[in-house]
């Protein structure tokens, strides 16, 4: 197996996030293959995009428009090397090593799913708490979750392939995270813990939103989604879901994500009813 990874970094005016992703990365001393693809970026970021040099850069497409996630991600999947593969989002520092540290261990059990940074803030994690998660498959102890999000990691590019429909629609990268750990793999975080640092958590000093009218004009696209007032409420429901990250079984993560045939249909009957008495 090739175990130098190829890694997707897709960005969208943000020369101030990227800059420092960027740097950071061409400082890891990991071998890698980095693909990174601009979604029809302002002038600075473009540019920077353009004189980035890097050696273990393989391609760099700056698209006509606005793509999302969805038709760079495939693009990724069909075009890139190797057979291990991964993302890091323009906002995220990972610790160094990581490339190399997450492909030798997707690569030492193939039921191992998509190993994945904590990007949550470090005193968030809890290992005493997650122990009821914590497995290991083969030599390595990992902290098993449902899914291990979008910003940093790596996968089989196979098991990547077969996971990732094609719904241009959403924002978010296409990924049947939930479907991975149905399948029986185990995906999650390697042990000790890799945290890896979201420059736009509103926790971050690097944050956009902080700033005067940056709420109005950087807020997320999860934080928008979920109509909250301001950055101190975004922070608060990252501090929950990493809580429930910590606390949720995978039995709980699936049965939210494939409720029984009895909870379906409890649930359609409920939307009738309110349909009924509206």
């Amino acid at each position: 197996m090739d175990l130098t990874p190829s890694i997707l970094t897709i960005t969208w005016n943000r020369a101030e996030y990227i800059r420092k992703t960027a740097e950071h990365l061409q400082a890891d001393p990991s071998d890698f293959r980095w693909y990174i693809w601009d979604n029809a970026s302002d002038e600075e970021t473009r540019t920077f995009i353009s004189e980035l040099k890097d050696d273990r850069i393989v391609k760099r497409v700056m698209h006509h428009e606005n793509a999302k996630q969805a038709p760079p991600w495939h693009w990724f999947l069909e075009n890139c090397e190797g057979d291990i593969c991964g993302k890091l989002d323009d906002d995220i520092r990972g610790p160094s090593g990581w490339p190399e540290r997450f492909a030798s261990i997707v690569a030492s059990d193939p039921m191992i799913g998509l190993i994945g940074g904590w990007v949550y803030l470090p005193e968030e994690w809890d290992e005493t708490l997650a122990a009821h998660k914590i497995r290991t498959v083969g030599q390595q102890r990992i902290f098993q979750n449902g899914w291990v999000g979008g910003c940093i990691f790596l996968g089989r590019r196979a098991l990547l392939q077969r996971f990732s429909p094609r719904n241009e629609g959403r924002w978010g990268t296409p990924i049947d995270h939930m479907g991975i750990t149905k399948a029986g793999y185990v995906s999650g975080y390697p042990l000790p813990i890799p945290f890896a640092e979201n420059l736009d958590d509103p926790r971050s000093p690097h944050c956009r939103m902080n700033r005067p009218g940056g709420w109005n004009e950087f807020a997320a696209y999860s934080a928008r989604m979920r109509a909250f007032t301001g950055p101190e409420e975004y922070g608060d429901w990252i501090a929950q879901d990493a809580r429930l990250v910590l606390t949720q079984t995978i039995a709980q993560q699936l049965r939210r994500s494939y409720p029984s045939v009895f909870e379906q249909f409890r649930r359609r009957a409920a939307r009738g009813l309110k349909r009924i008495f509206a």
